[in-house]
């Protein structure tokens, strides 16, 4: 073998010795609070519903969680048509998802909100808050 194919060799090996990935994978928690505020923003309450914990679907059930979301939406006082999750905080099988949504109502508006999750056998589930959907609570 020659020295140019020895070197060749040896930086194909090295290259395989890079950590696999400079920034850790999430673990679900971001997506599962995406989903959670997308299907909220599309007003797709079953899929949004289907994202709860069981013990937030048995605290609420599916016509409440309806009616509950139906004010969070109104509360916003613009229609949001953007998700974004700026963050997520993880702590074992905890989780905090920060999240703005935005749209036009007629400027550009934007509302921050944060939602717990808890990690489970279903993957990533959100917990309800307790004041979800009541008066004032998205604001």
């Amino acid at each position: 073998m020659s020295w140019r194919g020895a070197v060749a060799s040896v930086l194909i090996a090295l290259a395989g010795c890079r950590p696999a990935a400079e920034v850790p994978a999430g673990t679900g928690a971001k997506e599962a609070g995406h989903a959670f505020f997308e299907a909220l923003s599309r007003q797709d309450w079953p899929a949004s519903y289907a994202l709860l914990t069981p013990e937030s679907r048995a605290r609420v059930g599916a016509d409440e969680f309806a009616r509950m979301a139906q004010a969070y939406r109104r509360s916003l006082g613009f229609e949001p048509t953007e998700v974004h999750v700026n963050a997520c905080d993880e702590r074992g099988p905890n989780a905090i998802a920060h999240v703005t949504l935005s749209g036009q109502s007629p400027h550009r508006q934007r509302f921050k909100d944060a939602i717990a999750l808890r990690r489970g056998d279903a993957g990533w589930l959100v917990i309800l808050p307790a004041n979800f959907g009541h008066s004032g609570a998205a604001r």
